[in-house]
Order: C-alpha cells, then structure tokens, then sequence
C-alpha cells in the first residue's frame, strides 16, 4: 500500500517541475547520447553469451497532472547481438483503443560506427489486431532501418489515456534482458484518493515498490530477467512481473469483508437495473408455457435473448459506425435492452436476469475475472479486477450459471474464459465466492468422418464432415460469421493449408454458418497427397495425417511455463477407406491406448463392408499442466505422435 502524502513545500516543488517541464519540451525531444560502453556490449557482458538482444534501458513517466488525460511516455533503447537479433527490428506497439491512443512515436538505429538512420513518421503504421468480448486492440507497426549485429535501436512514444485512470498496468518484464528499469510517476497535485500498488508474479515484490523521493514516486530496478514466451502457455498476466497502479478512497480491510461488502451493494445496485418490469413480464409470458419444467422455460427465454437481442459487442471508436444511431445509446435498464432490441454482453446478461425474475426464479448477476488475460487475485481487495458476469440462478443450495452476453454460446456452457474462475454471486450472503464450471472434454472439440474412394485412374478421393462442436463451435462462429461465404470458404482452406501441408482444398466447399448455438458443420474435398504412398503393389495409407499436421504436438525438450489449454478438448476421428476391387488389405495393426489421467488416446482398425475403418479419439481433460509435470505430458504426446504415424497397406492381389 502506498499513502500518498505530499506536504505544501512539496507541492510548489511539483508545479515547479510541470511549468519547467514545458519550457524543457524541446530538449525532452532529443535524443539521448550513445556511450562507447553501448556501442561495445556484447552478450557475454550480461551474462548470456546466447542472447539475441538485450534492453539497456527501459524508461517510462507516468502523468496524472495533465488536463488532456494520463500520460504515459516511453523511452526504450535496445542492443543487437547477432543476426537473430534483428527480428526486434520490427516493433509493434499495442494498445487498447477504449482506453486511449498512441502518438508521438520516434524511432532511430544507431550503426555500430554511430551513424543513426531515423524512422520517417509516414514509415509508422496503426494495424488493428484482434477484437474480444472485452475490447478492441490496435498497435503502431514500424521496422527499424539498417540494423545489423551490434547495431542500437531505441524509440519513444507517447500513451494519452483521455478519460484518466483510477488502475494502470505498467509492464516490469520484456521478452529480453532488461539492464534497467525506471519509472516516475506523477500523481495529481489534489485528490482524495491515496495512490497505491500491488506487483504481480515477481519473487521479491520489494524490489519494484515505489519510492517517494519528495516530489513523485519512482520504480527503479536492475538486471532483470527476460521473460519466457512459449507455445501453449499460460496468459502473459498470470505469469510474467507486472504492476498494477490504482487510486483508492477505501480504507484497508480484511480481503473476506471487503468482498461481502462489495457483494451486498452490487446485489442492491443490479436489483434495480433488472427489475422484472410489466413489458418484460409480458414478453416472458409470451414466449414461455405455464405448466412446462422450469428447465425448459430458462431454455425457451436464453434462446429468446441470444436470437432476438443483438449483441453489438465492442465497437471501435476509430471506426465510422454503420449502425443506426440508436445503437451508440447506452441501455439503463433491462427494459430498455429488450425494447431497443440491441444491447452489450453485460446488458444482454441483465436482460436475461430480469426475464428469469419474472418467471419466479431467483437469478443474479454474478461477476468474475475472466481467465484469458488475467488471474482472480481475492487478497488484492479491489473490484476493478473483475471484467465479466454471467447469470447466476440459486435453488435448492445449488448454482447454475448461464452466458447469454457470448455470442453463439450454447445453453449449459460458458465461454471458456469465464470457466473454472472465482465468481461472486451477488447478494449470495451464505458463501461470497463459488466457482464456474469446466465443460467436459467430450462436448468441445472436432469430429470428423474422412471417406476415401478411388477415382479410376487410381488416385484417391477425399471428402470430409467436419463437426466443431462446444468451445470450438463458439470459437469458429465468432470467426467466420462477419466474413461472406465466399470468404468463409477461403479463410477455411487457407487454416487447412496451415495444419496440414500439401493439401489442397476444393473451395466449391460448403461451410454451414448459422446464426444458432450448437455444432459447426464443414464439408469439403480435398487431396492429401503426402498420406499415401504407391510403390508397384502396394499402397501404404498413414490414416491419421489425412486430416492433420505431422510436427509434435510437444516439441521443447524443456519448459519454464506451464502447458494452458484454453478449455478441454476432444479430437473424434473417423476414417472409411474403401479397398480397391482386387486389393487386400494386409495385417490390421492391433489397438492402441494410451492414458496419463488428464489425457488419454486410442486408435483402432477394423474391416466391414468392404471398408477399412480407422478409428482415432484423443481427450484431454484438463486446462493446467504443470511445468514439472511436463516430461510426462511431453511423453504422452510423442507416443501419440508416434502412433499417428501407423501404416496400413493394401495389395495388389
């Protein structure tokens, strides 16, 4: 906890600093000088002869005194040491477009002669990257000019946040060594509220609290390690140091009454907002049967919310809107999502609590950290932590949840960053916390059935039915709804290109996208020709690779993270080959069956009909494995990669 408490003579000293710090704007913009010391660094000089690159400093001031919103200005200067290294030629710099923007960004290369070559501001791009169910994210893109080995490469920019903040994340960790580390942050000359700081996954927290030093707080650090990225591995939140920056009023309780507290007034404050109104009565009346299960009535009224209620998400401000204008108006009340027809997933949420209300029942917002991005921390006493809510339905001691606010999300499920997380259900006074549950590995993954004939020339044809069922229905719904059919059918070929090399897909495929929850159906044809092999009298099928890459699933020997499935998953395959008129097929190999607990495999053969039938299902179980559980994953998965690669053949009688 920090308490912020600045005497007068302090304050003069900080508007000192403000009203120098404009007449010094011009100076600000320069460069910093290069030392000799840079310029000859090598990677053996930190301690890393292997390394590509490493940051020498890493400097950022954190404002709160401007009147057009928190400032954040960057100054990061980096060495390259060998021909790997150049990848950190292309920066990019992300950032949230409904919290602020990016601007003032400069950017240089110093040659390992000290000649420096500039960025043009026109080289400097802004490139949308993905959009979620919690915002839209955009980065400024550039690429360094002439780097080479031993070459510098620094650039600053500037991160306006026009609202101000109250919570500030700021990044204690890159991807490469950081020699050093500063901060100063400036907090508003008067406010009521006293500044405090919470560090996140570090090994010594001390080392990263800020220090007053009269004027401003200042975060100063050395030699900190790089950070690990690798396949498959928890979100960057839950593993890498940070820092959280945030402005309180509250006084300092226990974590167990802060969060009573705050449950009770959310219930008081959501009770209003989804108050069962007349016209809401009305329409549950209409679409619901008096006497039929209460199960079935929720059912009718999520349908109802998910068909007719338009989920309009997040929108990019940067964007012209085609939207009528209506849609830009923030919904007050559940009332008012059902009569405009249009609301946000919180909005639809309450929606479907105020509906479920009037039939009786006794639903409640429940509010939660959604596990894409971050962790669920219950001793950092503060509610800005929770992003998201679902529907909590309370009977008979028991809780069910419900997601309406996801798109495509099908009744029974969550989206799968809202599964297996702390939630707090809202006025549940019995017990403050429950937990969201995990759907089961059988009801999310892909089921495929691959039938294979011959054409007369003897080549073989290729058709396949693809069921993307739960998780990975909502995944793949998300993804190709806002595209045309036509690009649906690209945007399937090209993903199918990526996972299995050397196909080649017929685009005159038929992709089924709907608007309603359940399984994503894909057929389509296809050559594979890297899973058969022809000698004179023989051809040799591997069954497995028709419909799948051929690298390990596993491939580091070592890991420093943990192996993080987003949710379980399944893999149902199915392979019908029809045996060529005067071929038989030679011996069946015999069953294969693997278990480790969270995940299992099994692979069959068999005949019937006249057909070879290969027979493939993989689970897996589980979200979590642990790093010092991953020599033992990592074997599963070999033997299974291994067993993907069973030959069958047929001959030539």
């Amino acid at each position: 906890m920090l308490r912020r408490s600045i005497p007068i003579a302090c304050l003069f000293l900080i508007v000192a600093a403000c009203i120098g710090l404009s007449g010094r704007s011009a100076s600000a913009a320069s460069w910093k000088p290069v030392s000799q010391r840079e310029l000859a660094l090598t990677a053996a000089d930190i301690g890393d002869p292997d390394a590509d690159a490493a940051i020498l400093f890493r400097e950022g001031g954190v404002n709160d005194t401007f009147a057009d919103g928190t400032s954040l200005r960057m100054y990061i200067r980096i060495k390259i040491f060998n021909e790997r290294g150049r990848r950190w030629a292309d920066v990019q710099l992300p950032y949230r477009v409904e919290l602020g923007r990016i601007t003032d960004v400069h950017a240089r290369t110093i040659r390992p002669d000290g000649t420096p070559f500039e960025v043009d501001s026109r080289d400097v791009f802004d490139k949308l990257l993905m959009k979620t169910s919690h915002g839209i994210w955009r980065a400024k893109v550039f690429s360094m000019p002439a780097v080479e080995p031993g070459s510098i490469i620094e650039y600053r920019y500037r991160q306006i946040y026009p609202d101000g903040f109250r919570y500030f994340a700021l990044d204690l960790q890159s991807d490469l060594f950081t020699l050093d580390l500063f901060y100063r942050i400036e907090p508003p000359l008067v406010s009521k509220l006293d500044m405090r700081w919470i560090t996140f996954n570090a090994r010594d927290s001390k080392e990263f609290t800020p220090q007053w030093d009269g004027s401003s707080y200042y975060i100063k650090a050395s030699n900190i390690p790089a950070f690990r990225r690798e396949p498959m591995m928890p979100p960057e939140r839950a593993v890498k140091i940070w820092g959280w920056l945030y402005y309180t009023n509250g006084s300092e309780v226990k974590p167990e009454k802060y969060w009573r507290d705050y449950s009770t007034r959310a219930f008081w404050r959501t009770e209003s907002e989804t108050k069962p109104t007349h016209i809401i009565k009305r329409i549950v009346d209409t679409i619901t049967l008096p006497n039929e299960p209460t199960a079935a009535k929720i059912a009718r009224i999520y349908d109802y919310v998910q068909a007719e209620i338009k989920n309009v998400g997040y929108r990019d401000p940067t964007k012209v809107e085609t939207v009528p204008d209506l849609a830009l108006k923030r919904n007050n009340s559940a009332e008012e999502t059902l009569i405009r027809r249009y609301g946000t997933p919180v909005e639809i949420n309450r929606l479907f609590v105020a509906m479920l209300r009037a039939c009786g029942l006794d639903a409640r917002v429940a509010e939660l950290t959604t596990r894409d991005e971050l962790t669920f921390h219950r001793g950092f006493v503060n509610s800005f932590q929770l992003n998201s809510e679902v529907t909590a339905v309370l009977a008979r001691g028991s809780i069910d949840f419900y997601d309406p606010g996801t798109l495509y999300c099908p009744i029974g499920m969550l989206a799968w960053e809202k599964e297996a997380v702390p939630v707090i259900v809202h006025g549940n006074y019995k017990d403050i916390f429950a937990e969201t549950p995990l759907t089961d590995a059988s009801r999310s993954g892909q089921h495929r059935v691959i039938r294979i004939g011959w054409s007369r020339n003897g080549s073989p044809d290729v058709s396949a039915e693809v069921r993307l069922v739960g998780q990975r229905a909502v995944e793949a719904r998300n993804e190709l709804a806002s595209l045309s059919p036509e690009e649906r059918v690209k945007r399937f070929a090209d993903l199918q290109r990526d996972s299995v090399p050397g196909t080649e897909i017929d685009e005159s495929a038929a992709l089924e996208v709907d608007q309603k929850p359940g399984p994503l159906i894909l057929t389509y044809k296809y050559d594979c020709p890297r899973a058969f092999m022809r000698t004179e009298k023989r051809v040799l099928i591997r069954p497995a690779l028709i419909g799948r890459g051929d690298e390990p699933f596993l491939a580091g020997p070592r890991r420093v993270n943990a192996v993080y499935f987003p949710y379980p998953w399944s893999e149902i395959d199915r392979v019908e080959i029809a045996v060529p008129t005067g071929s038989v097929v030679e011996q069946l190999p015999d069953p294969i069956e693997l278990d480790i607990g969270v995940a299992r495999y099994r692979a069959s053969f068999s005949l019937s009909n006249g057909k070879l039938i290969y027979e493939r299902v993989l689970r897996v179980g589980g979200i979590y494995i642990a790093a010092d559980q991953y020599d033992a994953a990592k074997a599963f998965f070999d033997r299974v990669h291994n067993a993907d690669h069973t030959v069958i053949s047929l001959r030539q009688n």
